[in-house]
């Protein structure tokens, strides 16, 4: 469903009825987010202040600069999940994955060797869903997405997408996000990404993305505290306040 824009007043959005941030870096010391645990805690802490219910935690897995895996990933959070509950913080946190669109995730998938986390939909069917991203500065080849769709919804398994808006060559031809779309895939916008951290050209697009209702998630993808001041600064969203009226926003199926 698409909404029309008012210019009237919205509620300033609350981010304990979003419950959840589904994509984020916060796991120290394993990719481009949180290197240590102190920072971990600081960007924890300032999300629980915040409202929030719980965090799906989502490493980089991608095959060249972060080869992670289950096995390395699980060690790492549970020293995390003792650290919050140490400092007293009250945040349910869970494990998953960011996993690049390559021929390695298409492996994974097939093995059922995956991070993923649950959701139920607008109508309450339950999802299993797996964060994936495509590269930033190159599609990939179609090929490659069908069978990875295909591998994924095999496995009783949802794609999202991340960031959906920040791929400078779906700006100029979105087929591969009708792609996404015709093979039941999920899609997400980063706070940072509607708030112009990234340019007009990219705000736009995820502005787009949420007027035409594609959009499930608004995530942080919190690699660090300027991650989720942009998060906090959606509070005054008349965008994000409009696609949460609407019931496109689906944080709160995750419990």
């Amino acid at each position: 469903m698409i909404w029309p824009w008012r210019r009237r007043k919205h509620k300033p959005v609350r981010f304990s009825e979003l419950k959840w941030d589904v994509h984020s870096h916060i796991v120290p010391g394993v990719d481009d987010g949180a290197q240590d645990m102190e920072a971990s805690l600081e960007m924890v802490g300032h999300l629980a202040a915040m409202g929030y219910k719980g965090l799906v935690l989502t490493p980089h897995i991608m095959s060249d600069l972060y080869p992670n895996s289950k096995a390395t990933l699980q060690p790492a959070f549970d020293r995390l999940v003792e650290a919050v509950n140490a400092a007293g913080l009250r945040m349910e946190l869970r494990l998953a994955a960011e996993y690049l669109i390559e021929a390695e995730t298409l492996a994974a998938i097939e093995a059922q060797d995956v991070l993923t986390f649950p959701c139920k939909d607008a109508q309450g069917a339950q999802h299993e869903l797996i964060l994936m991203e495509l590269g930033f500065h190159h599609p990939p080849e179609e090929a490659l997405v069908k069978d990875v769709l295909f591998a994924a919804q095999t496995h009783g398994l949802t794609p999202l997408l991340a960031h959906c808006e920040r791929y400078p060559y779906l700006h100029k031809n979105e087929a591969l996000l009708d792609l996404w779309r015709e093979r039941g895939g999920w899609m997400s916008v980063n706070a940072a990404s509607l708030v112009g951290a990234y340019g007009n050209e990219v705000k736009d697009m995820a502005h787009r993305c949420m007027t035409q209702g594609w959009v499930s998630f608004v995530c942080s993808d919190a690699h660090g505290m300027r991650h989720v001041r942009a998060l906090e600064s959606l509070s005054h969203s008349r965008h994000v306040a409009q696609w949460m009226e609407a019931g496109h926003c689906l944080h709160t199926g995750l419990g």
